[in-house]
């Protein structure tokens, strides 16, 4: 019997064994249909696309949200703690009569006195038994000396701060969107509104100062409306932008100040970055890196030399640039051996050594505009740490230049070791990357953190930049990006010397410390002759 039931138990055995792995077969394909999507969906137009779709997303959230009403900090100096509450005042004295000419203190540690003048009419005669020392109880004889009783304490008084008013605005916003209780209102910024400013600040993505700068005060007097308007008009430029938006390409977001890299089709990092200010705008450029500069030189560019640095060798006689070199006519000269107010500004170079004390740190990014535009490291860490950093001359200096050079220089098979042999060389080398990498300035108030975090920016500028596109290989540089270019400062008139005593200036061949022409050659070659913007 058992042996009649397990000869019929295969048949069915093998039949359900057969159909479970005709299942699985069938299943393949269904499994395999989602990592091919993905695969093809690894390009920059999704990234944009992703970031689009998330952004729309909040700005309708925070567009149905219901109006009430909300309370603003208002424009003001920086908050901070200490400020607000009561402050002690001194009340001004009583004024008394004294022989100090108008608008002068008596000296110090001294009492004042009352000069007597006689009258125009005559007085009666004094009591002659009254004396110097009792000369206050009786009638004072003309152009006697009467010392006075000192003045009394300075009273000291206790008034409002004149930002107590603002101080109590913050508390009310802070209650208003959670961060701090009803019972914790205050006019005296303490620590307990301190601690409030700082998670506001985390939760905006903000530098966590505590503080209340001109960043963290529009983020505080930002409405729903406000913040879904500025998310909308970067999601117009976006899609403006998704069409042509190549699958790698370095993103230079103007009012968030940071730099994308998006590598064939993937997001791989994000960084702060300093862009220019706003009187020396960064442009909306298209343009690629075609090279890496490590250990760059630094070549005063034309608008920095005229109004920043030229100014200081007239009056000091030297550049105030560290390690530095200045060349007249091109020729190197001591810079304090010359009268540089008979001096125009298109007869002067300055070029600053390689080294950590380089403006442009140890790594530059050359573009291929005519306006001298590039990206570079910096030898001034300190500007990363604040909220608003346009603060350069147009470039834009990235926060860690360092890895983006390894990452930009990998296809050209220099890793991270042979970099740093070339860093402690001190020589400068340009590295010509295998294929170009685009890069695109934008300008977008809205950008999506890795978390799907929506950020809002305001503008850094009053008047956008116009896009303008990189000059190809035949067209002349001086025709690239001429809209939204940083300004361009005329050279200023050249002040005249006394002609009593003129004072000409030297031959440069004369100077002790003229160089060759062939060592000021050498500093030209390259991308390091470059006169650039930083």
């Amino acid at each position: 019997m058992l042996t009649t039931i397990r000869t019929c138990a295969r048949p069915a055995l093998g039949a359900r064994v057969a159909a479970c792995l005709l299942a699985g077969l069938l299943a393949l394909p269904a499994q395999a249909a989602p990592s091919t999507a993905s695969g093809t969906s690894s390009t920059g137009r999704d990234v944009v696309g992703t970031w689009i779709a998330r952004i729309d997303q909040r700005a309708a959230e925070l567009e149905a949200m219901p109006r009430v009403q909300q309370t603003r900090v208002g424009y003001g100096s920086v908050l901070k703690k200490g400020d607000g509450g009561m402050v002690d005042v001194v009340a001004p004295g009583p004024v008394r009569p004294s022989d100090v000419p108008e608008g002068t203190a008596p000296a110090a540690g001294t009492a004042p006195t009352v000069v007597v003048t006689p009258p125009a009419e005559p007085i009666p005669q004094a009591d002659p038994s009254a004396t110097p020392g009792n000369a206050l109880s009786g009638t004072a004889t003309p152009g006697t000396v009467v010392e006075v009783l000192p003045p009394p304490p300075a009273l000291t008084i206790q008034v409002r701060a004149r930002t107590a008013d603002r101080v109590g605005r913050l508390s009310t916003r802070l209650i208003e969107l959670g961060f701090l209780n009803q019972e914790q209102w205050t006019e005296t910024f303490d620590d307990t509104l301190e601690v409030a400013v700082r998670a506001f600040q985390l939760s905006e993505g903000l530098m966590q100062d505590g503080k209340v700068g001109e960043v963290t005060r529009q983020a505080l007097d930002r409405t729903p409306r406000e913040a879904a308007k500025l998310m909308r008009g970067a999601t117009a430029s976006m899609r403006a932008f998704q069409a042509s938006v190549p699958d790698t390409v370095i993103l230079v977001n103007l009012p968030s100040q940071t730099v994308t890299y998006i590598e064939r089709g993937k997001l791989n990092f994000t960084m702060r970055a300093v862009v220019g200010r706003p009187s020396r705008q960064t442009p909306l450029l298209q343009d690629r890196v075609t090279s890496v500069t490590i250990n760059p030189t630094w070549t005063v560019p034309p608008t920095v030399l005229v109004e920043d640095k030229l100014p200081v060798l007239r009056k000091k006689g030297n550049t105030g640039i560290k390690d530095a070199v200045v060349y007249l006519d091109g020729v190197e000269v001591v810079p304090e051996s010359i009268n540089w107010w008979q001096v125009t500004p298109e007869r002067i170079r300055i070029v600053q050594k390689p080294g950590d004390d380089n403006a442009l740190g140890r790594f530059r990014f050359n573009l291929t505009n005519g306006d001298g535009i590039f990206l570079h490291g910096t030898n001034d860490p300190r500007l990363f740490e604040r909220d608003l950093r346009a603060a350069s001359s147009g470039c834009v200096r990235l926060a860690d230049a360092r890895m983006v050079a390894e990452t930009l220089l990998r296809p050209a098979k220099l890793d991270s070791a042979a970099i740093e042999r070339q860093l402690d060389s001190g020589k400068t080398k340009t590295v010509s990357l295998p294929n170009a990498v685009p890069v695109r300035f934008v300008y977008w108030t809205s950008t999506v953190e890795t978390d799907g975090t929506v950020r809002v920016h305001p503008g850094i500028y009053d008047d956008v930049p116009t896009s303008s596109s990189a000059p190809s290989a035949s067209q002349a540089p001086a025709a690239a990006g001429t809209v939204s270019a940083p300004r361009r400062v005329e050279p200023k008139p050249v002040r005249p010397t006394p002609a009593a005593a003129p004072q000409p200036a030297p031959a440069p061949a004369q100077s002790s410390s003229t160089a060759t022409p062939a060592r000021a050659a050498d500093t030209r070659n390259g991308a390091e002759a470059v006169r650039t913007a930083m």
